[in-house]
């Protein structure tokens, strides 16, 4: 049956309502027959605020010698056969045999059941080993070959000619404040004909409005801006060896190198152009598709091995209703659609109000053969705003990155990090490679051409084929495949990810404390966070002392330094959390039968900082979970706080005030122009150069600049009498202009009496 009529599948578990169906659409596509009046993306629920009409999925290639063709173009291509039951499924979490990660139903198999009302395993129960990460999820079947699809008489009057694919589609939603406006979703698409597929593309037609459900014409004054994330994750050290010697190409030996990985793209955002109308904006956004390593190998990218695209990518397109046709309007025909997913359909210049919308495309993927499936996630996102929309945008793609696991057992010991050592993930190499049956390929699978050439690394080509993995560095990164996290499990589950600790920092003269409180433990501990496999590591303070390459308000993360991690396991270089454990600072409060204290339990000194540099800091909490497999392993799973930091929490470490006018100095001296001392400037704090009057007296004292030739340039007043030493001037003068090159004069005027010193500026 067609789940299109009135008061239909949903979900509902987020701050948002999606309308969900079981033939290829989401949202509500049929308002305007009458045949369905519910809310398509309303956003909060109950609003009235429409994101979205409706969103289409796409599928296109060739089947032997015919021309392409695109499956989900017009409505109603895709169905679910109506003799086998199919329909949207809706699971909540809670529901028994959902835990993710655990064998429910204790077959020795783990999260092997979908949610489709059938009995996989063959042991006589339904749907009782899911694995939820998602507070409701919505799941269905749908293929394009259906014998209603075909002899569907479309608008365009064009004949359906099917692939022969079977989709099974999933959406999620999740009630975690961050993320509730996300709809997460998963396409597997699987050739069920008796022919490879090639070239097969695969998109999501977004038709996205910022509309009131009852102003009729609302969604016609939208408007298209491009909006970008980054989010960058820290995934263990570099610290290969040659001989144990660690080599980075400088004079060995060299230190580690912390690695990270980012997630980074830039969408098109439909948002209503009304200023102040309070209606959301959209995006879909594109977050995996299956790849395939083999992409890596030379050899065989020009033979055409590989069946995937080697890293994930996607394309976002832009068009418009009530345009024609290569003129900016919306592709018609199969073959403007399936020029539209390679990229060559022309697109709208989106510079006025219109009714946009957006075609997100992936591929291709060269071959799909009778069996095989291709996978793609994506996201529909709102958002009250363009700016929470961009943080919701990074959450979508924090979430779908998924969960790290250290599977398989790994070589430890005293060749732990050489270079050579890669089985299940160590030492760069991230993934097991086995070419396809009738495929054999030589290759070095540590990539010694990563090593400088005094390190003397030597190739050590081998033969790789069929029924065999070898772990290999593919991508030639020692970044990827680090520690032994060998296995990802896409969709991550955000109540399980540990919160930060309540923190606060006290800069002082060179110095900066930061106090922390305990209470992550107390919730782990009170089974709020976590499973009972969850245990509590430790705690990491991280420090953001490099402002280069800064984008935006805050730098990416790959410039944060770890300045020391604390826990119990102090193996690998931790330091005992007792060591900063202010054992005289009294409990705030109970909470899970477990004494809560505030900010100033832990506390550390970081005397690593310079008086007059900015600094963000973050204090993060790790925790490991472990989950025993069907073979009795344990699988480890370590998860850390996010580093996200606001600009406005940023730090200054200050001179102490003196007690007495004579020992004034100004830094940099000289001052010269786009040096490491300032901030790079960016939009929305232009003016970041400075310097600053350094030992300045303990009370209330007046700092006026001059020039040689004696005009007055800016004055600056300072209260000193709490104990800051410090006062910094933003090189404008007192008339707002730049100051300009040269030798100034400055007199620091208290109680103490004066003080005259000089400083220079360099433009």
């Amino acid at each position: 049956m067609l789940d299109i009529e009135d008061q239909g599948p949903a979900l509902t578990a987020g701050d948002f309502y999606l309308r969900v169906t079981n033939c290829g659409i989401l949202g509500n596509a049929f308002l305007n027959t009458g045949r369905c009046n519910d809310p398509s993306l309303e956003s909060p629920p109950g609003s009235g605020r429409e994101a979205l009409n409706y969103a289409a999925l796409w599928v296109g290639g060739r089947v032997g010698t015919r021309d392409a063709r695109v499956s989900g173009g017009p409505l109603l291509e895709f169905r679910a056969p109506l003799d086998a039951g199919e329909r949207v499924r809706i699971a909540e979490r809670g529901r028994l045999g959902a835990r993710r990660l655990v064998d429910d139903d204790g077959d020795g198999r783990v999260d092997e059941e979908i949610l489709d009302e059938r009995d996989e395993d063959g042991d006589g129960e339904v749907d009782e080993d899911l694995g939820l990460f998602s507070q409701q999820a919505a799941v269905c079947t749908y293929r394009d070959d259906t014998p209603e699809a075909v002899a569907f008489l479309y608008e365009t009057g064009e004949r359906h000619e099917p692939l022969g694919v079977t989709v099974r589609q999933e959406a999620f939603a999740w009630a975690v404040p961050g993320f509730d406006r996300i709809a997460g979703l998963r396409w597997t698409i699987t050739n069920h004909g008796r022919q490879p597929i090639e070239e097969l593309r695969v998109g999501v037609l977004a038709d996205l409005d910022s509309k009131d459900r009852l102003d009729r014409a609302g969604h016609l004054n939208d408007r298209i801006t491009h909006e970008s994330y980054r989010r960058d994750f820290f995934e263990g050290w570099d610290s290969l060896t040659v001989g144990h010697v660690r080599v980075c190409g400088a004079p060995p030996p060299c230190p580690a190198i912390a690695c990270f990985s980012t997630l980074a793209q830039t969408v098109p955002v439909v948002s209503d152009a009304a200023a102040g109308s309070g209606l959301p904006a959209a995006a879909i956004v594109g977050l995996r598709h299956t790849t395939d390593p083999l992409g890596f190998v030379p050899e065989l990218a020009a033979r055409g091995v590989p069946r995937a695209p080697r890293a994930v990518a996607f394309r976002y397109a832009v068009f418009a209703h009530g345009r024609p046709p290569g003129q900016g309007g919306l592709p018609q025909n199969d073959d403007e659609r399936w020029a539209a997913l390679r990229g060559e359909f022309p697109e709208v210049r989106p510079v006025t109000p219109d009714d946009y919308v957006v075609l997100m495309t992936c591929g291709p993927f060269a071959r799909l053969e009778p069996g095989q499936s291709v996978e793609v996630s994506a996201a529909l996102v709102a958002g009250d705003r363009l700016d929470s929309l961009r943080a919701q945008l990074g959450n979508a793609a924090e979430l779908e990155r998924g969960l790290r696991l250290n599977a398989l057992p790994d070589v430890r010991g005293r060749d732990h990090r050489e270079w050579s050592n890669g089985d299940t993930g160590l030492n760069g190499h991230e993934v097991c490679l086995e070419p396809p049956p009738g495929v054999t390929f030589t290759l070095d699978p540590h990539c010694a051409a990563r090593f400088p050439e005094d390190a003397a690394v030597p190739a050590m080509p081998r033969l790789y084929r069929h029924g065999e993995c070898v772990w290999t560095d593919a991508d030639c990164d020692a970044c990827t495949g680090v520690d032994g996290w060998d296995t990802v499990v896409p969709w991550s589950d955000p109540g399980d990810q540990p919160p930060a600790p309540p923190f606060r920092l006290a800069p002082g003269d060179g110095r900066v404390e930061i106090l922390w409180g305990d209470l992550p433990e107390a919730l782990l501990a009170g089974g709020v966070l976590g499973s009972a496999e969850t245990r509590f590591i430790g705690y990491r303070v991280w420090k953001l002392q490099d402002w280069r390459e800064r984008p935006s308000y805050v730098p990416p993360r790959p410039r944060w330094s770890l300045v020391q991690s604390f826990g119990a396991d102090t193996a690998l270089g931790a330091l005992a959390l007792e060591a900063v454990t202010d054992s005289s600072m009294d409990y705030e409060r109970i909470l899970y039968e477990r004494r809560v204290h505030p900010p100033g339990r832990y506390r550390f000194t970081d005397t690593d900082v310079k008086n007059g540099f900015d600094y963000l800091y973050m204090v993060t909490t790790v925790f490991e979970s472990r989950v025993r497999d069907a073979s009795g392993h344990l699988r480890v799973r370590r998860a850390e706080t996010p580093l996200d930091a606001e600009f406005a929490e940023r730090v200054v470490a200050s001179a102490a005030a003196r007690e007495d006018n004579r020992s004034v100095w100004v830094v940099p001296n000289p001052f010269r122009a786009r040096a490491d001392w300032d901030r790079p400037p960016t939009y929305g704090d232009q003016l970041t150069r400075h310097v600053d009057f350094m030992g300045l007296p303990r009370a209330l004292s007046t700092i006026r600049i001059w020039t040689l030739a004696g005009d007055f340039v800016a004055q600056i007043d300072h209260d000193g009498r709490g104990g800051d030493g410090q006062a910094a001037w933003n090189l404008v003068t007192r008339n707002g202009q730049e100051v300009a090159s040269g030798v100034y004069l400055f007199t620091v005027d208290s109680k103490f009496g004066r003080q005259v010193g000089r400083f220079v500026i360099v433009r």
